[in-house]
């Protein structure tokens, strides 16, 4: 599917699940100390940056304009399984798996924020397990009782391909069911964060439909030209492109400046582009940081404390 119809069809999805405005919801505990902090996972980014490669489409994703049931929302005052649950969902008639952490103030509040967490290229697979071991999950598995979100977590196939966009697809569902499952979520605060390969796919996520998110955090990450519009465009190029639709959206970047995987190069001039083009981007150049530090910085309290501040 190319870019254009995968947006409308999100947007579509997104609209039919939002229904009325929803309120704010309340203010709660942010993660604390959880993490171990360190140099975290594996994997790298999973593209080579430039043209970004020549990696499958990975089918026609049909079910995603039909992810969404305004009706279904019998669960906005039923009781919910907190803590990890195990879900799943079929795009072009193949069915991966995800989890959901439900926060163990679910069924007490009125309202809770959502976060989209994407993993980075080490935890591709079908276990359904690595993608909640480092990163947000490493957060939500040291302390459990404190991260007070809706949190999902796709897996990416060990077969997609360098474009991403089969992971993007699926993101995108698993996020989408999460909505409609889950009544009580705030629309006003709903949140991406990624990275490595996932921070790539947050950026192909949020240009789709911008308008769903209340902000992104992207970790050793870029704008891929390749995995948003497909193999030959390029990064800087495809920065510019992107640049008015996501210019109002916050942004808080962290980057390593002694990446080899992500350059650094890249990533400032893209920033500059974003910024030029009036976002609101905050680009945290972390000295002397390879490119797996995304656990040091989920580990960090500022890290949620500017997250959970951001509002539609």
């Amino acid at each position: 599917m190319r870019t254009g119809s995968l947006a409308v069809a999100f947007a579509l999805m997104f609209a039919a699940s939002c229904g009325g405005s929803d309120s704010t919801g309340p203010s709660f505990s942010t993660t604390g100390t959880g993490g171990t902090g360190g140099t975290g996972g594996t994997g790298g980014t999973g593209g080579t940056g430039g043209t970004g490669g020549t990696g499958g489409s990975g089918g026609g994703g049909g079910s995603l304009s039909g992810a969404i049931d305004t009706t279904a929302n019998a669960n906005s005052t039923g009781a919910q399984t907190v803590g990890w649950v195990d879900k799943s969902l079929v795009d072009a008639g193949v069915t991966y798996k995800y989890k959901v952490f439900v926060p163990s103030n679910y069924n007490s509040v009125s309202k809770v924020p959502v976060l989209l967490a994407l993993h980075a290229s080490g935890e591709k697979g079908s276990d359904n397990l690595a993608q909640t071991t480092t990163g947000v999950g490493r957060v939500i598995r040291a302390s459990p009782s404190t991260f007070q979100a809706l949190a999902v977590f796709p897996q990416a196939p060990a077969t997609e391909g360098s474009t991403f966009q089969v992971f993007t697809r699926i993101s995108q569902i698993a996020l989408s069911q999460t909505l409609k499952e889950y009544g009580k979520r705030d629309m006003s605060r709903v949140y991406v964060t990624g990275h490595s390969y996932g921070g790539l796919v947050g950026y192909a996520v949020v240009n789709n439909s911008p308008a769903v998110f209340a902000a992104f955090l992207p970790i050793s990450a870029y704008i891929c030209g390749g995995c948003i519009f497909g193999t030959g465009t390029g990064d800087l190029p495809a920065t510019t492109t992107i640049a008015p639709s996501i210019r109002s959206m916050p942004i808080d970047q962290f980057q390593g400046d002694l990446d080899t995987q992500v350059p650094v190069a890249t990533v400032r001039a893209e920033v500059d582009i974003l910024k030029n083009a009036g976002s609101p981007i905050v680009y945290n150049e972390i000295k002397g940081g390879d490119h797996a530090i995304w656990d040091g910085i989920y580990a960090r309290q500022s890290t949620w404390d500017w997250l959970w501040a951001q509002h539609k």
